[in-house]
Formats: structure tokens, sequence, C-alpha cells
């Protein structure tokens, strides 16, 4: 049944033993992941966003990290899906909310900057009656400023129930929250509803960024993408920015953000607090 609604609709699917397997880590998982919460095993890692003109961090984007006693380092490739299926993705969704506006936050007054913080939202979240009142909530009990949070939606979340979430996104952008549309030219691309959608931000997949170097169509359309943006009043950011020659690429194409491992892998609180002292000291480069 799982496999059959991962493949989608109309359709079935024979049973073999490998799938006896798979399903009995499924339940491992998601039996841990229902006591992850209350045993304080996530960890928010943050990776930085450079601001290509200026070379400066500007923000981070959040990801949650598990270390199950149980089951050791849990990659959220295995644990998100299984935790928006279980409907977990609720709470462990307004945890990180709240935890990265927090902790934003602190670091905003520690430096005297207002770096953006950017969190991942779920379909599951999203659809929630009072999402609104969450992130509303979460932003009054940090004092991070509205401007300072950014959701980050993909693009399937925006066509499987469009009616359903763009009304709520348009109200916390009216109220200064930015939305930025994850993981652009992967999933649908519908150009008429991209016209329709209250975003602030285009992010760029990184299988577009990887591309760059021997494909000529990949530059093409990673141009085509930043002009498009910029033609609609958007901030263009480059995801999985792995190489100086990526970097001049998409410089010379004018984009205006980019973050990846050629700028810094994501790290823990520790890690941001290292990384943004040298850059209220000095002004920052490339390579930290």
């Amino acid at each position: 049944m799982y496999r059959a609604k991962e493949e989608g609709k109309n359709t079935f699917v024979v049973y073999d033993k490998s799938m006896h397997m798979l399903f009995n880590e499924r339940m491992n998982i998601e039996k841990h992941l229902r006591s992850a919460m209350n045993n304080n095993e996530f960890e928010l890692h943050y990776q930085p966003q450079v601001e290509i003109k200026t070379g400066l961090i500007t923000g981070f984007e959040a990801l949650i990290r598990w270390n199950s006693p149980v089951l050791g380092f849990v990659s959220p490739l295995s644990f998100i899906k299984i935790a928006e299926d279980s409907r977990l993705i609720i709470y462990i969704g307004e945890w990180v909310l709240r935890e990265a506006s927090a902790f934003m936050k602190s670091m905003n007054d520690r430096t005297g900057l207002p770096y953006k913080i950017s969190v991942n939202i779920s379909i599951i979240q999203l659809l929630q009656d009072d999402f609104v009142d969450i992130v509303l909530d979460s932003l009054e009990e940090s004092g991070l400023a509205p401007n300072c949070l950014e959701l980050e939606i993909t693009e399937s979340i925006f066509m499987e129930s469009f009616e359903n979430t763009v009304s709520k996104l348009e109200f916390l952008k009216s109220r200064g929250i930015r939305i930025a549309l994850d993981d652009f030219g992967t999933g649908y691309s519908s150009l008429s509803y991209l016209q329709q959608l209250p975003i602030s931000t285009l992010k760029m997949d990184k299988i577009f960024i990887d591309s760059l170097a021997d494909q000529v169509y990949s530059q093409s359309f990673v141009q085509t993408i930043i002009i498009l943006g910029h033609k609609m009043g958007l901030e263009v950011v480059a995801e999985g920015v792995e190489d100086a020659d990526q970097l001049a690429f998409l410089k010379e194409a004018d984009c205006d953000k980019v973050q990846g491992y050629l700028i810094s892998r994501p790290v823990p609180q520790r890690g941001v607090i290292e990384l943004l002292e040298p850059q209220r000291r000095h002004g920052p480069g490339y390579s930290q």
C-alpha cells in the first residue's frame, strides 16, 4: 500500500520480500520518531546564504538533524517523509520554526545586524487551520522581525493545494514575512501559477548548478531563471554551489545569493557564531 501511494494514484504494486524489510525499517523509524521530540533528540544546523556582490553572509537556512540514541544519525531523507505520513511533522515543524526564530533573534541582537532565517514548511503544516497563528506566535515569542523570517515552500505544495495555501501565504507576506519557492525548476514550473504566487524569492535547485560546467543549455536555463526572477521583482538564490567556477558564472549572470559547500556546510549554533565573528570584525571573504 505504501509503495503504491508513493508511486502515485491509480496504480497497484505486487508484494515481494524486500518490501517487508523496508516496511520494518519504516516502522522502526516511526516508533523512535515518536519519542524523539520528548527526548530532545533533534538539533538544528544552519547553512549560510551569501550575497554575491558583497560577499556578506545575509542569512541562513535552518536544517533539522536527528541523532537517535538507538538508531544513530538518521538522514532527513529517511525520516521527513515518515514524519509527514504519520503527521508528526506538525509538531516537529512547529519546534523547528520556534527554535530557528529564537536563535536568529539572539544572533541579530548579538551582532546588531538583521540576518534572515529560512525555514522549510511541509504541506501537512501548511494545511493546518492554525498554521498562520503558529507562525505569528513564533515571531511574537522570539521577538524576531517579520522580514527576517522566510518560509520555504516547494513547487509541489502549491500545485497540490493551491486554493488552500495561497491565501494563508498572502496574509503572512502582507505581515512582512518572506516566502521562498524552493527547488524551482524541478517540479511543475508552471509560469501561469508562478505569477499568482505570493513569493519573494526563487531558489534554484542544485541539479542545475551541478551541470553548469559542461552543459550549455543548463547555463542558458540558469540565466533565464535569474532574468525571469528579477523581472518579477524576486530575489534569486542558487543552492548547492560547490566550486569557484560555478560562483563566477552566477556572479556574471547577476544571481543575488548563493548557498552551498563552497561557502559552508550546515553548522550547529556555535558554528554560526564562528562564521559571523570574522565578518563582524573585518568583513567576509568567500573562503570562510
